[in-house]
């Protein structure tokens, strides 16, 4: 066979088979485990890190900064309810404001069984590498390559 084989690539709401970039270790767990931070194309320290779904291991409980979905958002807010309560400066939860530097937060229950959060990609190889792609190196053989894609029973038991 002389001409290259033609590969197909289907996404979308009727697609059986998904290509995802890849699991790239993220600059939070670079961090935690003293790993060489990634890099912007340009060659600057990379401002955020690629969020992947996860599935949280127990509940957890966050606090989000009130009028911090959206640049305009505080534009509107008389619009909105008051806040669940406010974090003070060493940031503890108080459901009344202690002081006119406190930060209005929501207060939201996570939990595993709400499906698929995005979050960092922690995961680093056991050699204490980072990941950089798919493989554990560049041109590695099967044997130490990770699956690229996802065929649509996976999709559907991720949620």
């Amino acid at each position: 066979m002389t001409e290259k084989p033609r590969i197909a690539h289907f996404a979308g709401p009727n697609a059986t088979i998904l290509n995802t970039p890849p699991l790239v270790t993220s600059n939070k767990a670079r961090a935690k485990y003293g790993l060489a931070p990634l890099a912007d194309p340009d060659g600057g320290l990379a401002e955020f890190d690629v969020l992947r779904p996860q599935r949280l291991a127990v509940p957890a409980k966050v606090h989000v900064e009130q009028f911090s979905a959206h640049p305009l958002e505080r534009n509107a807010a008389e619009l909105y309810a008051p806040p669940d309560g406010y974090l003070d400066a060493a940031r503890r939860f108080h459901k009344t404001r202690q002081s006119p530097d406190d930060m209005p937060v929501y207060e939201i229950e996570l939990d595993p069984a709400d499906g698929l959060y995005p979050l960092p990609y922690m995961a680093w190889q056991p050699d204490g590498r980072a990941w950089e792609e798919e493989c554990a190196d560049p041109g590695a053989p099967v044997a130490r390559a990770r699956q690229p894609y996802l065929s649509l029973p996976q999709i559907h038991s991720l949620t």
